[in-house]
């Protein structure tokens, strides 16, 4: 099935509404029926503090698998870190090829090319378990 990604383009961002997790966790729930504990978080840009990469491979580890990028398949969730520190510091959904659906801080939802900047950040891909 076709997801309905149109449904999740052109939203502006608004953090603990419609910021990357919960577009993660909207397209999720609405499209392929998965349901995700993502743990409260702050409504501010202060959120990054609250995620490191530990804690989200033991929360993702509930769900899936890890996979690398070059097998990829589409509505894959990709979390990128910080280079400086085990902070991640976004999430998106990948979308062969080389894309991903994501919404950034003061900007709306939208389709992306992973560019040099976002391959260089990525930590890690996970494959839901329904998803294999």
């Amino acid at each position: 099935s076709i997801m309905q990604i149109n449904n999740y383009l052109s939203i502006p961002h608004s953090y603990g509404t419609f910021d990357c997790i919960q577009l993660v966790k909207q397209f999720y729930a609405q499209e392929c029926g998965i349901f995700f504990d993502i743990p409260p978080y702050s409504t501010s840009r202060q959120w990054m503090r609250e995620f490191s990469t530990h804690k989200i491979d033991a929360w993702a580890s509930k769900y899936g698998k890890k996979v690398l990028l070059t097998d990829a398949k589409n509505y894959d969730l990709i979390v990128f870190k910080s280079d400086k520190s085990d902070m991640i510091i976004h999430f998106g959904i990948y979308l062969i090829p080389n894309k991903m659906l994501h919404v950034e801080e003061g900007k709306t939802s939208r389709i992306e090319t992973l560019s040099d900047y976002w391959m260089q950040h990525i930590y890690a891909v996970y494959r839901h378990d329904s998803l294999v």
